[in-house]
C-alpha cells in the first residue's frame, strides 16, 4: 500500500472517521501482514531499520498471544495499527489490490528496472479558449498573466492552476457590457484546477470541459460542465451557484461536491461532501435535496433520479491523487484508467463478473497499475501502442 495512503487511512480509522469499507480494507491488509509474517527484506529495508523490524516482530508476537481471546480481537487490531504507524513510516511499501471474495492482498514492491511499453500517467494539461476565440495551451504557458478580458485578469499561478481576478471595480468595467465566456478543456491524460472570479475553486478531471463567465454578473452564478469536476463553491446567499451538465442542473449556495457526467457512462452522478445541493433532472423534472455523504444518480436512458449513501473518499480519490476502488467492476476501473493514461481498452475475455477493490497512486505508470490487477490471477493485460488488451 502506498505509504501516504496507508497513513491517511490509519488516521481516519483511529479518529473514528473511516467508512465501513475503509475499515474493512485496512483490517484485512493488516491481518494479511500478520498471517504471512511479512518478510522485511522484500520491502528493501536496510540495516538501519533493524530496531524497527525487531519492534514490529514484538508487536506480532503480542498480537498472536492475545488473539486467542475473541473478545480482544477488535481492540488488539486497533492497537496494532496504532503501534505500527511509526514502524511503517520508514517502510518502502507497495501498492495493493484484492479480488472480491478473496481475502489475500496482492502487492508488488517498487522496481528499479524499466518496464517495457511504459505509458506515463496524466498531469496538468488543459486548453483555455478565451472569449475572443484565441486559445492558450496551459501546460506550455509560462507562469504569470495570460490575458485581460473586460476588467478581469487571467493568470497562471506557480502551482499550475488558472486564476481569475476582477480588476478596476471602481470603473465598473468588469460588471457592465456583454458577458464574456471562457472554456477550459482537459484532454485524456490531463487535469487542471481553476479559481473562478467569485473565489470558487474547480478541479477538472481528465477528458472534461468547463464553460464559465469571466465575471458573474446578474443574480445567478452559472457554469456548464462536461465530464467530471470537483467544486468548492464560495458562499454567496444572494447569488446561487448553478452547474449545468448532461441531463441535470445542480444548484448550491456554497458547498463542496463532485459531478461525474461523462457521456460514455450510464448516468450522471453528483456526490455531496459538505453543505447541501439541489439536483434537478431536466428531462423527468424530478428533484432531490442532497445531504453530505449522499449521491444522486440520473440514468441516461430513462432520466430517473435516485439517491444513495456512498463512500465520498472513493468518489473524490482522483482529485486527491489516487484511484480508490471498492467492489468495482473491471470495466469501470479500466474506463478510469483509459481517461487518465489516454489509452483505448479492448476486451478479449468476458470480464462482466469481475469486481476488484484497492488503491493505486495516479502517479504510477500504466504498466505498474495493470501489473497489480494481473496478480489477482484472473486476467492478463497487453499494451500495444496506446491500446490495452484485457485477456483471460
Amino acid at each position: 500500500m502506498e505509504k501516504e495512503i496507508l497513513l491517511n487511512l490509519i488516521n481516519k480509522y483511529l479518529s473514528n472517521q473511516a467508512t465501513a469499507e475503509e475499515e474493512e480494507l485496512l483490517l484485512s491488509y493488516y491481518s494479511t501482514l500478520q498471517k504471512n509474517e511479512l518478510k522485511w527484506d522484500e520491502l528493501e529495508m536496510g540495516d538501519e531499520n533493524t530496531a524497527r523490524v525487531e519492534l514490529y516482530s514484538k508487536v506480532l508476537s503480542e498480537i498472536k498471544a492475545r488473539e486467542s481471546s475473541s473478545k480482544k480481537v477488535f481492540f488488539m487490531r486497533r492497537w496494532f495499527i496504532a503501534a505500527s504507524v511509526t514502524l511503517l513510516l520508514g517502510v518502502s511499501a507497495s501498492l495493493f489490490f484484492y479480488l472480491k471474495n478473496d481475502n489475500s492482498f496482492l502487492s508488488t514492491k517498487n522496481k528499479t528496472q524499466p518496464i517495457k511499453n511504459t505509458i506515463a500517467p496524466g498531469g496538468n494539461k488543459a486548453l483555455l479558449t478565451l472569449a475572443n476565440g484565441s486559445k492558450i495551451i496551459l501546460d506550455d504557458a509560462a507562469t504569470g498573466e495570460l490575458a485581460k478580458q473586460s476588467g478581469v485578469k487571467v493568470a497562471k499561478a506557480a502551482n499550475g492552476q488558472l486564476v481569475y481576478t476582477v480588476e478596476n471595480t471602481s470603473s465598473n468595467s468588469a460588471t457592465s457590457g456583454p458577458i464574456a465566456y471562457n472554456t477550459i478543456e482537459t484532454p485524456k491524460g490531463g487535469q487542471y484546477q481553476v479559481d473562478l472570479p467569485d473565489g470558487s475553486k474547480v478541479w477538472l478531471n481528465a477528458g472534461s470541459s468547463l464553460r464559465y463567465p469571466t465575471n458573474f454578473n446578474g443574480n445567478i452564478r452559472s457554469v456548464e460542465l462536461a465530464g467530471e469536476a470537483y467544486f468548492e463553491v464560495a458562499k454567496n446567499a444572494k447569488k446561487p451557484f448553478r452547474v449545468v451538465s448532461n441531463n441535470q442542473v445542480v444548484e448550491v449556495l456554497g458547498t463542496h461536491f463532485n459531478i461525474s457526467s461523462y457521456i460514455d457512462d450510464t448516468s450522471v452522478k453528483t456526490t455531496l461532501l459538505e453543505g447541501s445541493v439541489k439536483v434537478l433532472s431536466t428531462k423527468s423534472n424530478q428533484s432531490k435535496l442532497l445531504k453530505p455523504g449522499e449521491q444522486s444518480n440520473i440514468n441516461y436512458s430513462n432520466s430517473s433520479l435516485s439517491v444513495q449513501q456512498v463512500n465520498t473518499e472513493e468518489v473524490v480519490a482522483w482529485k486527491n491523487g489516487y484511484f480508490l476502488f471498492v467492489d468495482e467492476d473491471l470495466k469501470s476501473i479500466m474506463s478510469k484508467f483509459a481517461r487518465w493514461y489516454n489509452v483505448d481498452v479492448e476486451y478479449a475475455a468476458n470480464v462482466d463478473n469481475l469486481r476488484f477493490g484497492g488503491m493505486v497512486s495516479r502517479s504510477r505508470d500504466l504498466a505498474q497499475a495493470l501489473k497489480i490487477i494481473e496478480q489477482t490471477g484472473n486476467i492478463k493485460t497487453k499494451i500495444e501502442g496506446r491500446r490495452v488488451i484485457i485477456m483471460p
